[in-house]
């Protein structure tokens, strides 16, 4: 059978260029169709194997290229933070790549990690990034104030709230709070006590604002944002994790009395409050980022990484890994997951052990090699380089059918049908199982 590009579009030739897919065409009566040929190995492998790490090292793009917008390798910064690497000195960095810093958050970071640098000063960009800095400090500060107000006029009126996202991972995890930007305040109560906490929040004069209709938040998972236009704050009043039309809201490791059993008590300034435990929080923290993914939120998807980074770090007793596989096992939560961690170890930013890996890939139904090698070029174009590799509505399908767990094969053949509207004829004829 020969072997085709298999696309006029600049992008998608591309994509098959540098990931190696070959493609069959067949020509069932007038239709084309397209269906992964048996070289390009799109169903499950053993992805522990030398090959297949090989073949994925080398999908490493240039950062520096022209063709990116945003040249810094954010992977370095990352690898700093894991493992202890230097980062270059402030002054040999570029004006790019100072305002790149900026537009994605990590500026409270590079001017921690280049805290021992006596030469940052001479870097022309400084007063910007240290203001960048300054600013994010101030924003922190604030949420950090409106939540322990709230904790404090919450005593004695509900149970202790289960803080979630930023504002818990960044004050048990983080060596310092404000290097976790924090778009707004999220926190996690019974759906009986979200009257008395948003009561509350209105008398400390927020107000609900959203670009959706009240009628949206009604299946959703939260209640319509709060926003305090004095401050700028924002706070999400949660009573689930995830949308109700979402299948993760079904899967046990988030029921009710999953979280209720991985929830701890703390205090936050003598207030009890709870968080998550390690496990819990990091299958969370990968669902949540892959939900992300296909909705195309650039916006803070690299803390994710950092968040997980502090996570592994920061669990002292270390994770308790049997359980997250019972909990995640042949669900859509290992594939998040998987994702997550075989990215990390992937681009050596953290060691993961390859047991573990090799657990969760046999536990997940989404990816062959083929697959992942995508789903990882993907990460580092968008969200890495800040690039968006093909046409944004094309993107967000291609997401959402790589996170399917409905098989490889049939994950990149419902893309290809559904981008270029093919009809569905039956598996024989596609060459599928």
């Amino acid at each position: 059978m020969p072997r085709y590009a298999c696309s006029s579009i600049r992008s998608i030739r591309w994509l098959t260029h540098n990931t190696g897919w070959t493609m069959r065409l067949l020509l069932p009566r007038q239709y084309h169709a397209w269906s992964c040929s048996p070289e390009i190995s799109a169903a499950r492998v053993n992805w522990s194997g030398p090959l297949a790490a090989d073949s994925l090292a080398r999908l490493e793009p240039d950062l520096t290229h022209a063709r990116y917008k945003n040249p810094l390798d954010a992977l370095a910064l990352l690898r700093a933070v894991s493992q202890g690497y230097p980062i270059p000195l402030l002054s040999d960095f570029s004006h790019a790549q100072i305002h790149w810093i900026i537009k994605t958050g990590f500026a409270p970071l590079v001017c921690f990690l280049s805290r021992t640098d006596s030469r940052r000063f001479e870097s022309p960009l400084w007063c910007d990034l240290e203001s960048a800095n300054l600013s994010v400090r101030f924003s922190n500060d604030l949420q950090h104030e409106t939540l322990r107000h709230l904790l404090k006029c919450s005593q004695g009126l509900l149970p202790p709230m289960t803080l979630l996202k930023g504002c818990s991972v960044a004050s048990e995890f983080y060596p310092e709070t404000h290097l976790r930007v924090m778009r707004d305040l999220d926190v996690l109560v019974e759906a009986k006590d979200q009257p008395i906490i948003e009561s509350l929040l209105f008398e400390m004069g927020f107000r609900q604002q959203s670009t959706n209709t009240a009628a949206y938040y009604l299946m959703h998972h939260h209640s319509m944002p709060f926003y305090h236009p004095p401050t700028g704050v924002w706070v999400e009043i949660h009573h689930g994790l995830f949308p109700q039309a979402n299948r993760l809201s079904a899967l046990p490791v988030f029921s009710r009395d999953n979280i209720a059993a991985e929830s701890r008590l703390c205090q936050v300034d003598g207030i009890a409050v709870k968080r998550f435990t390690p496990e819990l929080q990091i299958v969370y923290t990968a669902s949540h980022w892959a939900l992300g993914l296909i909705d195309l939120k650039h916006r803070g998807g690299l803390f994710a990484l950092l968040d997980t980074i502090f996570i592994l770090h920061g669990a002292q007793q270390g994770l308790r890994w049997k359980m997250i596989f019972d909990w995640v096992r042949n669900s859509v939560a290992a594939t998040h997951l998987y994702l997550l961690l075989s990215y990390l170890q992937n681009k050596n930013i953290v060691r993961i052990d390859q047991d573990i890996l090799r657990e969760l890939f046999g536990q997940q139904k989404s990816f062959g090699i083929t697959n992942l090698r995508i789903a990882h070029w993907l990460i580092t174009r968008y969200l890495v380089a800040g690039s968006v590799p093909i046409a944004r509505g094309k993107l967000s399908i291609l997401w959402e059918n790589l996170l399917r767990d409905q098989g490889p094969s049939k994950n990149l053949a419902t893309f290809f049908r559904q981008i270029f509207n093919l009809p569905v004829f039956p598996k024989s004829q596609l060459g599928m199982p």
